[in-house]
């Protein structure tokens, strides 16, 4: 089993600010894109506000509400208007899909996805971010693989329930464009609970930076300590890892989308992942 740690959603390169905390609940906002099929208008309201206008006010304008929206991960239901069938999916190209593919990333692997959060408020009718509230690296959501297929036209008119997706609008227009659907349950792990989903309300436990630490400065159990195995993708040299007695302190890297661990390297990890999933949903 592969555990995929996955950059997604707004941040200073994607968006130009985190995506926002509100009365403790996670919005992870999806990314501009001119291509997409579905705007920030059309997106729901998350936890009853629009997203819209979030986009908006947090941006100071620059993102607008009816600009396109990369709504992927597809992990919410209810996000936009359904067509029976609809699954959540995850889809992936270029460079970063054959990171993926160099690993083997396929049935039964689980992808957490993370993204840049910051605590807003709102304030007489709009949005803002709260003064010298810290950026910081939190899981948001989880898809464990069930299926893998590459985008083309051809599967745009056999599955016609994702054709909302960003990565079927136009699948031309990504090299090695790459889908993964969820599974129906969290197999993997050994848990009874849906294949792909969000973690709504912030908790410790999802929370990768460090306390009063840089945003990209993560804490993790010890057993991340990569010693004589393969370290988590792309953090292999020595420096970026510090031994802090009872866990270890990590330099992620700045750029990149997708990080790799082989838990059969780390039988740990399941442990600690059952226990990030139970710690959310208390």
């Amino acid at each position: 089993m592969k555990l995929i740690l996955s950059r997604k959603g707004f941040d200073s390169a994607n968006g130009g600010c985190p995506s926002p905390i509100l009365d403790g609940q996670l919005c992870s906002l999806p990314i501009p894109d001119a291509g997409a099929p579905t705007t920030y208008a059309k997106v729901s309201p998350l936890n009853g506000s629009s997203v819209a206008r979030i986009v908006e006010d947090l941006t100071r304008g620059r993102v607008r509400h009816c600009d396109g929206a990369h709504l992927d991960p597809d992990l919410r239901r209810d996000s936009i208007s359904r067509t029976a069938g609809w699954r959540p999916i995850f889809g992936q190209a270029a460079a970063a899909q054959s990171h993926l593919a160099r690993h083997a990333v396929g049935c039964g692997d689980l992808f957490l996805f993370f993204g840049c959060f910051r605590q807003a408020e709102q304030v007489g009718g709009g949005f803002r971010f709260v003064r010298d509230a810290p950026k910081l690296h939190v899981i948001f959501g989880w898809l464990q693989v069930g299926r893998v297929l590459r985008a083309t036209n051809e599967l745009t008119n056999e599955i016609p329930w994702a054709n909302g997706h960003p990565h079927l609008a136009a699948p031309e227009r990504y090299k090695n464009n790459t889908l993964y659907f969820a599974s129906d349950i969290l197999s993997s792990i050994g848990l009874k609970t849906r294949g792909a989903g969000t973690f709504d309300g912030i908790r410790p436990a999802l929370i990768l930076t460090e306390t009063d630490a840089n945003c990209s400065t993560w804490r993790l159990p010890r057993w991340f300590n990569p010693n004589d195995r393969p370290a988590l993708s792309y953090h292999s040299k020595p420096a970026r890892w510090t031994d802090c007695d009872n866990s270890m302190r990590l330099r992620s890297v700045g750029r990149g989308q997708e990080f790799v661990l082989d838990v059969d390297q780390y039988p740990e990890a399941r442990a600690w992942l059952r226990s990030i999933f139970r710690a959310a949903n208390r």
